[in-house]
């Protein structure tokens, strides 16, 4: 999980949607809520890892930028199928833990908790 902490931080500006809502403190989610948006981070980096090869060997810009979109749109579809967070949340919290250290720490920690499961 050590290799997924800096990715974190990738991911939240790979989803290239922005709210412009006001950020809500670490204490405001719930585990619950954590738990749905560390699955949905490893939905959304499964996208990106399929998608970053082919962008970066795309032979010109429009066609990245093609391709960029579509990885976009899937990654959308990643969060919403992902239980428990809509893609709104999800960019809410992504945006929260950027400027907000004890967030990040409690994403981190679900993540620690998630990795006996993945193994």
């Amino acid at each position: 999980m050590t290799r997924l902490r800096p990715f974190l931080i990738c991911l939240f500006a790979a989803l290239l949607l922005t709210t412009g809502r006001a950020t809500i403190a670490a204490e405001d989610y719930s585990d619950a809520k954590l738990q749905s948006f560390a699955s949905a981070v490893i939905a959304v980096n499964a996208v990106v890892e399929q998608w970053r090869s082919q962008i970066q060997a795309a032979p010109d810009e429009a066609e990245k930028q093609q391709m960029a979109e579509q990885a976009n749109q899937e990654m959308r579809a990643a969060v919403d199928g992902t239980e428990g967070i809509t893609v709104e949340e999800y960019q809410e919290i992504a945006q929260a833990a950027q400027a907000d250290a004890a967030l990040m720490a409690r994403i981190d920690q679900v993540f620690q908790e998630m990795a006996p499961a993945a193994q």
